[in-house]
């Protein structure tokens, strides 16, 4: 799998090489608090999601990217930005949407231009039907951005313990937006 790329940034399929940096983007308090339900992760498990990742771009073709800002001129330049990609979940039948972001760079539209890249790799080039995406309700920016991409709203619920929000979105739906 090779890199994506947007207006503003470098997609790198996630690797062993980004265990530091996505390492230390899962202890940031502001990420962690709802994508790791506030836990401190281990540096086992952000290699167990590489791993993860590099088997689901093998199988499926999609994966986690890390992301890279790429504008000229621009103070985070070249910085690792978050990360985006689909992966199995856990109903083992849907592919699930999932990013965080590095804070420094929020209210940037950072995550809008991920997800978009990686859905357009997900629907046009590995011919995948539908994805979904879940979001902690309190997560507002995230359901945002789930918005913003035109996905729609499938349910509410309680999914690991937290009041989740899920939406989905369909290549047929992602083709006109």
């Amino acid at each position: 799998m090779g890199e994506l790329k947007t207006k503003r940034l470098k997609l790198v399929p996630i690797t062993m090489d980004h265990v530091t940096e996505l390492h230390s983007l899962s202890v940031d308090p502001d990420v962690r608090k709802y994508l790791f339900e506030d836990q401190i992760i281990p540096v086992s498990r952000v290699e167990e999601m590489i791993s993860t990742s590099e088997v689901c771009f093998e199988t499926y073709g999609v994966g986690f990217f890390a992301l890279y800002v790429d504008i000229e001129n621009d103070p985070f330049d070249g910085q690792f930005a978050g990360f985006c990609g689909l992966r199995v979940f856990e109903n083992a039948k849907d592919m699930e949407l999932l990013l965080g972001i590095n804070p420094k760079v929020w209210g940037r539209g950072i995550g809008g231009d991920a997800a978009r890249a990686v859905l357009r790799h997900g629907f046009e080039e590995c011919s995948l039907s539908q994805v979904i995406a879940a979001a902690d309700t309190p997560n507002q920016r995230s359901v945002r951005v789930l918005q913003k991409l035109g996905m729609s709203f499938r349910e509410r619920r309680r999914w690991h313990g937290l009041d989740t929000v899920f939406y989905e979105l369909s290549s047929e739906e992602f083709a006109i937006s």
